[in-house]
Order: C-alpha cells, then sequence, then structure tokens
C-alpha cells in the first residue's frame, strides 16, 4: 500500500494525526471514494486503524484482526449495501438489532454504509436517529462519491474524508451526452434538440436512468473539481458551486421519478424545463 498511501495522501495525515497520534476517534465518518473501483481497500485498512491503534502493545492480536477483516469475516463488522435500488428501513432496523447486543470480541462494533445516498426518506430517518443518538464503542462509516449527494442532516453528523480520484477517468460521456452537457452550460434551449434527446439519451426507463447517474457524476466531480486547481477536463468550471448543486438536485429527483410508471416525453419535457429554469 506504499505507494496507495503517497497518492491518498491527505486521507492518511488525517488517520496519523487524529486517529493513531491525538487517539481522537468520532462516532461517525463519511468517506468520499471517489469513483474509485479498488475504494474497499482503502476503507478496510481505515478499519483495522480504527480496531488496532490501541493495540500497539498486543501485534498477534491486531494481525489477526487485520486477516479477519481481509476475509470479510470480523464479527464486530457489519456492511449495509442496497437492497435494488434502495438501503432500506428494514436493513438499518436488522443492524440496530444486532448492534443492541454486545461485542462478541469485546471491542468497537463497526457498520460501514456503501453508497450512503441511495438512503431513502425512511431509511435516512432510521439511521439519522442512530447517528444523533451515538452510543459508545459503536462508530457508523458511510460511504459516498460525492458529500453532496448525501442529506444535509447525516452529512452534519460525520467528520468527512476524502480519498483522491482521478478525475479524468471518473465518468466516459459519450458524444451526445457531452453535447447536453455543453447546452446546459451554454444556457441553451434544450427543447429544440428534443428529440435527439429522447432518441438517443433518454429512449428507455433504464437508459435514462444510466445517462441520469453519469450526468450526476460528472456534474459532482466538477463540483469537487472547482475546489482544486485540478480543472482537467471541466466543462463546468464557470458554474459557481450552488449552481452545479442545482443540477445534480434535478438529476437525481428526475433519476428517482423513473421507479414510476410514466410517460417519458411528458418526463423528458419537464426534465428539461426544470434543468433551463436553472440560475
Amino acid at each position: 500500500m506504499s505507494s496507495e498511501i503517497r497518492y491518498q495522501k491527505k486521507f492518511y495525515d488525517y488517520i496519523e494525526k487524529s486517529i493513531i497520534n491525538n487517539k481522537k476517534i468520532s462516532h461517525a465518518y463519511l468517506i468520499e471514494i471517489a469513483n474509485l473501483s479498488n475504494y474497499m481497500e482503502f476503507v478496510n485498512e481505515f478499519i483495522k486503524i480504527l480496531l488496532c491503534s490501541s493495540n500497539k502493545i498486543n501485534p498477534d492480536k491486531n494481525l489477526k484482526i487485520s486477516k479477519q477483516i481481509d476475509h470479510n469475516n470480523y464479527p464486530d463488522l457489519k456492511i449495509i449495501r442496497p437492497d435494488g435500488s434502495w438501503i432500506k428501513k428494514e436493513q438499518l432496523i436488522q443492524l440496530e438489532l444486532e448492534f443492541s447486543k454486545k461485542s462478541l470480541l469485546d471491542s468497537k462494533l463497526i457498520y460501514v454504509i456503501d453508497k450512503a445516498e441511495n438512503l431513502n426518506d425512511s431509511s435516512a430517518n432510521t439511521i439519522l436517529k442512530f447517528l444523533e443518538e451515538p452510543e459508545e464503542g459503536i462508530i457508523a462509516i458511510l460511504l459516498t462519491n460525492n458529500r453532496y449527494q448525501v442529506l444535509d442532516t447525516i452529512l452534519s453528523r460525520c467528520q468527512v474524508l476524502s480519498l483522491s480520484g482521478d478525475y479524468s477517468l471518473t465518468v466516459d460521456l459519450d458524444t451526445y451526452l457531452m453535447d447536453f452537457v455543453l447546452e446546459i452550460q451554454k444556457k441553451n434551449d434544450l427543447i429544440l434538440n428534443f428529440d435527439t434527446y429522447l432518441n438517443k439519451l433518454f429512449y428507455d426507463k433504464e437508459q435514462s436512468k444510466t445517462n441520469l447517474g453519469l450526468l450526476q457524476t460528472y456534474f459532482c466531480n466538477c463540483l469537487d473539481q472547482n475546489n482544486t486547481d485540478n480543472q482537467k477536463n471541466n466543462l463546468l468550471k464557470d458554474i459557481n458551486n450552488k449552481i452545479l448543486l442545482k443540477y445534480i438536485e434535478i438529476f437525481d429527483s428526475y433519476k428517482e421519478k423513473l421507479q414510476y410508471n410514466l410517460n417519458l416525453k411528458l418526463w423528458l419535457t419537464d426534465l428539461l424545463i426544470q434543468l433551463m429554469e436553472v440560475k
């Protein structure tokens, strides 16, 4: 992991300063995974440090913990992932029930919520209660590609850490999607190209969902790049973050509307109008 540590310097600098040196461990973390395919490697390393930072005098115990985490069989670690499109309330109720019991190893209980942006209203309320009243010895780790996709009420209760990603590789927009982004950026009348968008980008519900996800990720990445010196391939660098967030919220909202039976032409017309009305 030595080369990875150099690449993720800010991430590991925080771990070293706050957790290893100062012994400060928060009850909840949100980690931006930057669309990295190997993000769980970093998450697992983070979990090992949380569990082992106070056990330097017992290297054998730490080695055992590390091996269990690597093999996904550490008993006091639970990972929650979306069941279908969403993380459901029932999954979190079950988690609370399991964590109401004492640690099997007399250690910290850790739960990971992967794709925290996929919490629906009821599951978000459930986890919010868990975060508002943290119990000693329980640590939450929420994972998302971008913090701005997570509800503010949840975000405000977490210590935010970020992994570094290669934004030039994060999302691959085809020609039609790139043209669509440029039309949005130029504030052009999107309705004029309605037939092109319907036939090339949003011709069925599945493809519409996929392309909205790509657009949302691209806009989120541009949002992050606007806060750094790295603006490679950023078509939206001249749009302020407040406006970018409005676009991201629209993509998210209309992606959710695809879950229901609807007239795709009316859905697309409404989407285009909403995008044009952003100020």
